[in-house]
């Protein structure tokens, strides 16, 4: 009854697809069949015209021809091929004629997945910073640099704690970027930046309904798409109770439930999360779980102050100066030994990136050459009162010497450079702050 639909013709269009496709009759005679049909049902490849129950007796395409019923997402293994399978009955009149199926090894579904996940991170979903481009020699800097690739090297989950700008996120980046997880997506959030709500629908996307103004066809979140790759959490401490429960459970199952649905998704995601919070004072004060503070606190690595490795400012200083210089079409070529000495005598609350803003003003402000007390004018009234209000900085500048002077092997010529003094400066301060 089907022989009219066997041509040459349609034949062509199944042979050119690379999904496997067997249309039988009501009699199971097979009408037509593709060469990927017979691959992975294991059938001869001139099959078409025989009986399909033959080569497989108990075939469910019998159901469908009973049922009339369409099958969707079958999952079935055939010849050690796991196979994901569709069915559909062939109607006319009313009366089932036929039965038309189409399968594909779940295998290539995963790589067809993973290439669209992929294309959709790269609009910025991913990591940029190597560890080895994060700036700075210091003692304090480099061992955080050596623990962080050893980090890389493992799957476990990773807690940076660290001020606010203290390269959270870019460590976060180095060490995705250091992992076999590097070709993956790298996925950030701010888990203080939105209401609970939406951090909600962010991290685990939602099904198309579940909410007024919710997209067509629902939302994948950033579990979904952080597959293969890194999400990194940052201000976990920020996160309400009810979020962390869905997150705990999606660290042990490996899978996650999009907001107003049903089906289980799996993922495979390596977890960084960061905080400049106290996390174990807010499990006693039950303002965060102690069960995921467990399975967060695996592998911890604990970011410096910028006031804890001052001798890293001129080195920051040069990186920022060649950002500025490329964004403005500026030629400042240098920062005066005075300047870099300022910068050294303050406590830098908003560590590196205060300091980045600071430079970016300076560079803003002047034309060309190099960047004066005269140009700094503005930050050296906000050191001045900064002594005032916070006498600890001569302790910062007495650590910042005994620092330089470790770091160079107590050469005062180098640590003189380094922190940016001259030579008779550093004696001076070495005898005020009496450092043998």
């Amino acid at each position: 009854m089907l022989k009219r639909f066997a041509t040459e013709e349609a034949q062509a269009i199944i042979d050119s697809s690379h999904d496997g496709i067997i249309v039988i009759d009501k009699e199971t005679r097979v009408c037509l069949a593709n060469q990927h049909a017979t691959r992975l049902l294991g059938l001869p490849a001139h099959i078409v015209g025989s009986k399909l129950t033959e080569f497989i007796p108990n075939t469910d395409l019998l159901r469908i021809l009973q049922t009339g019923k369409t099958e969707f997402g079958d999952i079935a293994t055939e010849l050690n091929h796991k196979l994901i399978i569709n069915r559909l009955p062939i109607l006319e009149n009313g009366e089932v004629i036929g039965v038309v199926s189409n399968f594909k090894e779940i295998h290539n579904i995963q790589k067809m997945e993973m290439k669209i996940r992929k294309q959709l991170h790269q609009s910025g979903l991913e990591a940029r910073h190597q560890l080895s481009n994060i700036v700075g020699s210091s003692d304090r800097l480099e061992e955080c640099r050596i623990l962080a690739n050893k980090f890389a090297k493992t799957e476990a989950t990773v807690m940076i704690l660290g001020e606010s700008g203290t390269g959270k996120e870019w460590f976060s980046q180095g060490i995705h970027l250091s992992s076999s997880r590097a070709a993956g997506p790298f996925v950030a959030i701010n888990c203080a930046a939105l209401p609970e709500s939406l951090l909600e629908s962010e991290l685990f996307g939602y099904e198309e309904g579940t909410f007024t103004g919710a997209a067509k066809g629902g939302k994948m979140g950033l579990f979904e798409l952080a597959h293969g790759g890194t999400i990194f959490l940052d201000e976990i401490g920020e996160m309400p109770l009810q979020i962390q429960a869905m997150l705990l459970r999606t660290i042990e199952e490996r899978e996650i439930r999009r907001v107003g649905g049903q089906k289980v998704v799996p993922v495979d995601v390596r977890i960084i999360v960061a905080t400049n919070r106290d996390l174990e004072t807010m499990v006693e004060e039950g303002a965060f779980r102690k069960d995921l503070y467990y399975r967060l606190n695996v592998l911890t690595l604990e970011l410096p102050l910028l006031c804890e490795r001052l001798s890293d400012i001129p080195e920051l200083v040069d990186s920022f100066l060649r950002e500025f210089n490329e964004k403005s079409s500026k030629k400042i070529d240098a920062i005066s030994q005075d300047v870099l000495t300022l910068f050294q005598q303050y406590h830098w609350p908003g560590n590196v990136r205060e300091l980045k803003n600071v430079v970016e003003r300076m560079v803003l402000l002047t034309e060309e050459g190099t960047l004066t007390m005269k140009d700094a004018h503005f930050f050296k009234k906000k050191v001045d009162k900064s002594a005032v209000r916070n006498p600890a900085l001569p302790d910062l500048e007495k650590q910042a010497i005994i620092s330089a002077l470790k770091e160079e092997k107590g050469n005062k010529t180098k640590a003189a450079e380094r922190l940016g003094f001259d030579r008779s400066t550093l004696w001076r301060k070495i005898k005020k702050y009496n450092i043998s």
